[in-house]
């Protein structure tokens, strides 16, 4: 691609720095700078330093009273589940899992399920749904179980409603390693109830995150195997767009790869990720990884993307006007007029242009037009 640019000069021409001084074409180029006083250096260096001092000073003491306030909690959780529940009201069941949902106090989650199994009581559907996802996270299969169990009992349609909290058990299975057999059960409910959809999508974003951070190979195959029958069966690319982020803002070559393959096999996905490229591109360039940029551009001039590449070499503009690359903008502005694309705030200022792309002034044309004015008559 034209944009992989020559190697980076430190100076630039006199001349474009007086321009680019001049010409305030974007608020967040960060090409000025103030000069201040040594003394209203050192002052501002001392009140930097008394608001930080204050300012931790203030943090220690909202850890202390944060931590205060669980310890209470746990005091009070253990002095509540060695009462009996079996007289309490709704209200005060409730409170007691929220607390031990709150602090993801699974021993406490355990012994108000084993409490509400022995006198077959529940707490309300919200409060149930919540320790189900606690324990879930947690990977403690056995007490989602035990909950569906009581729930059988005690409420067997919740069961039905919710699968028999079958995608629980999956995301358990995952969190203890047991991923093909988790990814079956997601997507047997995922088949069998279009309610619970919108919660396995929550659900495959939190794993996913890790899924690939952690690199293995072999999930990430079954996850992009589980991923494409979602699109495929389902026209759903939420789970794929999410490993398509995952995979391009990986460490390893290999997995950028697949997300750029992945891009060009599912023009859908294209579609999909649009909302993900300024994140993927400003996390990019923060590690000055701008090689992936120039992949991604590349798969979006290929479906005509001119509005969104736009946008990412508004952003690589400003990055290497940052890093004093001006070099490199120049070498953008001559990029973006061969391929007749326009950047917002850069594009109009034909002094600037011609500064910067002076090497295809013939390719810049620039039509000034003067309206006369309706009282004037020759």
């Amino acid at each position: 691609m034209a944009l992989y640019f020559g190697k980076t000069i430190n100076a630039c021409p006199a001349a474009l720095i007086k321009l680019l001084s001049f010409y305030k074409f974007q608020p967040h180029f960060h090409l000025f700078f103030l000069h201040q006083s040594t003394t209203e250096g050192a002052l501002d260096e001392f009140t930097s330093k008394l608001i930080q001092r204050n300012t931790s000073k203030w943090k220690k003491k909202q850890i202390l009273a944060h931590n205060n306030d669980t310890n209470l909690k746990h005091n009070f959780m253990k002095i509540r589940i060695s009462e009996d529940i079996e007289n309490l009201d709704m209200n005060t069941l409730n409170e007691l899992f929220e607390n031990a949902i709150e602090c993801d106090d699974v021993t406490a989650i355990i012994g108000l399920t084993k409490q509400c199994t022995h006198y077959n009581k529940i707490p309300s559907l919200k409060v149930l749904l919540s320790a189900l996802s606690v324990c879930a996270r947690l990977g403690h299969r056995d007490i989602i179980v035990d909950i569906s169990n009581l729930c059988e009992r005690v409420r067997p349609e919740l069961l039905k409603e919710n699968s028999f909290f079958e995608h629980y058990i999956a995301e358990a299975l995952w969190m203890n390693g047991d991923i093909t057999k988790s990814l079956s059960i997601f997507e047997k409910v995922y088949r069998e109830n279009a309610y619970l959809r919108r919660k396995i999508r929550t659900i495959m974003k939190y794993l996913i995150k890790n899924c690939i951070r952690n690199h293995s190979q072999a999930t990430l195959v079954n996850l992009l195997q589980f991923s494409e029958k979602l699109v495929n069966e389902y026209n759903d690319y939420f789970t794929l767009g999410c490993i398509w982020q995952a995979c391009i803002l990986s460490e390893w070559f290999a997995d950028q790869q697949i997300a750029i393959d992945y891009l060009l096999k599912y023009q859908g996905l294209c579609n999909v990720i649009i909302n993900k490229v300024p994140f993927v591109v400003k996390m990019s360039l923060k590690q000055h990884r701008t090689e992936i940029v120039y992949r991604l551009m590349e798969v979006l001039l290929q479906y005509e993307m001119k509005s969104e590449i736009s946008q990412v070499l508004l952003v690589l503009i400003d990055y290497f006007i940052k890093e004093g690359q001006f070099r490199q903008c120049r070498e953008i502005i001559v990029w973006s007029i061969e391929h007749d694309i326009q950047i917002v705030g850069i594009s109009g200022n034909h002094k600037l242009m011609n500064m910067l792309a002076k090497d295809v002034q013939d390719k810049i044309k620039v039509k000034v037009t003067k309206q006369t004015p309706s009282d004037y008559h020759f």
